[in-house]
């Protein structure tokens, strides 16, 4: 067996513990790191997605967007943001 240094042991407690509280049944720490890994390995794309990557705007997103802009004239310029979402 391999030891793993952990940052995060706290959480690792807490999620002990609602899974205790909702199962009737206290898992194993250990038990609970090989689901972890057995889940991600599983969703490996969920996983990689929501945990690395970073969410950069590539220059195709940014033009995206840019090109779903328009550009009108003000209906109330005269009126600033809280007087016309607030009726001040």
């Amino acid at each position: 067996m391999t030891s793993v240094k952990m940052n995060n042991k706290e959480l690792l407690e807490k999620l002990q513990a609602k899974i205790t509280l909702r199962l009737g049944k206290k898992p194993t720490q250990q038990e609970l790191l090989d689901k972890s890994v057995e889940f991600a390995y599983k969703q490996i794309d969920t996983f990689i997605f929501e945990e690395f990557q970073q969410h950069t705007l590539t220059k195709e997103i940014i033009e995206k967007i840019r090109s779903n802009t328009i550009d009108a004239p003000l209906a109330y310029p005269d009126k600033s943001d809280d007087e016309l979402i607030y009726d001040l």
